[in-house]
């Protein structure tokens, strides 16, 4: 069978709606067994082995596609993502168990009967078509769809519903089977034995349609597995491969430059090799043929991998970081006015003025899920080595946006033994990180605890 265009819209209304009900009949005939008898067992195991589903390969191959699709995702505690195409819900399972809420959608009844014992009574499920999501405008953070779009009738009309329930920053993921997929046994076998609907997903394609459904961006991520082995020999020529001199250095102006990098030693290598290009070496980069060959190599590695498994991103608009995410934490801490010295046990106040010199909206109202800054304390001696760990909290009377500042005053307690101690001042994202541990710089405030005369 031909694999069709994910773009193709000939098909008739009725063609579509048959296509959806034999996926959901399909999924149905997978989820029972001999003489209608469950076999949502191992469906109950889901990503992990189990009577039905043993082979490891197959279930770490889910685990990692979970992995790197949520991290693509990239949810915070707390937000609201819809599982598309959730099946027996394992993946909306494992969402709950990262403090993100789901709700599960799919196309077959049974499937998410099954759903429901592994979820539990307070499930969010919803028996419901792509094409035609039963939610309202901005419903959702975000959404996840593991290899479940290739089986959608009618993918543009999927594209625009999914971007019509998120909200205005929101962000969904698809992990797809590419290239010869279609042609694959297990789906020609399938096809005919279920009459599922099965496609390649080309990653050009979903870009593309993606974009025009509305939404502001789309990317696509190399799906490495199984992930390249190099030999010791090949490993060390790696390692001796240098970087031209112009590359940027840094961040994101970095990782941009050793692409452009790796791309202008590709070029130079098939100079090098194809008659009638010019051999004349990039301008400032005298990259050996071994070189040029493992930069080639890591390109079509790139390719490959796009090619044979699409993981796209599509976001509705670009998503400013806040200390639920945060990207850059950043600040600098000024006192102005502490104490020297206090009682032993009793109160001591410092006052600082703090600015937000990060790139990360600071959330000030406490969640016990986290992702809000305060001002913490630790008690430290004068080696710097902490006493307290946690030793007061401060919190911000409003959110801080980058560039801001705002004045905080911290209470601590001194502590009972006298002597000469210092209170470490640095900005927590709560239940994420301390700022110290992002690069940002603490600041030390010296006093004494003085003993208590009887």
């Amino acid at each position: 069978m031909k694999a069709e265009s994910i773009l193709d819209l000939d098909r008739t209304a009725e063609v579509l709606q048959h296509d959806k009900q034999r996926e959901a009949e399909a999924v149905s005939r997978k989820a029972t067994g001999a003489e209608g008898v469950s076999a949502g067992e191992w469906l109950l195991k889901q990503p992990f082995a189990g009577r039905g589903a043993s082979n490891i390969r197959l279930c770490t191959g889910e685990m990692f596609n979970f992995a790197v699709s949520v991290m693509a995702l990239d949810p915070a505690p707390g937000d609201l993502v819809l599982d598309l195409g959730a099946g027996s819900c394992w993946v909306s399972d494992w969402l709950s168990r990262l403090l993100v809420d789901t709700v599960s959608l799919d196309y077959a009844p049974d499937m998410l009967a099954i759903g429901q014992q592994r979820l539990g009574p307070g499930a969010k499920l919803t028996v419901g078509d792509f094409e035609k999501l039963p939610y309202v405008d901005g419903t959702f953070d975000g959404a996840i769809c593991l290899s479940a779009l290739h089986h959608v009738p009618n993918i543009p009309a999927a594209l625009r519903e999914i971007c019509r329930v998120l909200k205005p920053d929101g962000a969904v993921v698809f992990s797809e089977p590419g290239a010869g997929h279609s042609a694959h046994p297990q789906s020609q076998a399938e096809m005919a034995e279920l009459g599922v609907l099965e496609r390649d997903i080309v990653a050009d394609e979903l870009l593309d349609a993606c974009l025009a459904a509305g939404f502001n961006s789309a990317h696509v991520q190399p799906y490495l597995l199984p992930l390249p082995t190099y030999s010791r020999e090949i490993w060390q020529r790696i390692q001796r491969a240098t970087a031209p001199a112009d590359v940027p250095q840094g961040g994101v102006r970095h990782a941009i430059g050793a692409a452009l990098s790796l791309a202008r030693m590709a070029w130079t290598g098939l100079r090098m090799r194809v008659p009638g290009l010019s051999r004349h070496p990039y301008p400032g980069q005298p990259a050996t043929t071994s070189d040029a060959a493992l930069s080639w190599q890591s390109l079509v590695l790139f390719r490959n991998a796009v090619q044979g498994h699409p993981l796209v991103i599509a976001r509705r608009a670009q998503r400013i970081p806040d200390s639920r995410r945060p990207g850059v934490l950043d600040a600098k801490i000024a006192i102005s006015d502490a104490p020297d010295q206090a009682p032993c046990g009793a109160a001591l106040t410092i006052q600082a003025r703090i600015r937000n010199t990060g790139d990360t909206l600071w959330l000030h109202k406490p969640s016990e899920l986290g992702g809000h800054v305060a001002l913490g304390a630790k008690l430290v001696d004068n080696a710097g080595l902490a006493l307290i760990y946690d030793f007061g909290r401060a919190y911000l009377p409003a959110d801080v946006a980058p560039g801001e500042e705002v004045s905080v005053s911290i209470t601590v307690v001194a502590p009972t033994a006298p002597g000469s101690y210092r209170v470490k001042l640095d900005m927590v994202d709560e239940l994420v990180v301390w700022f110290e541990h992002r690069g940002s710089l603490p600041v030390l405030v010296p006093f004494q605890a003085l003993s208590v005369k009887p």
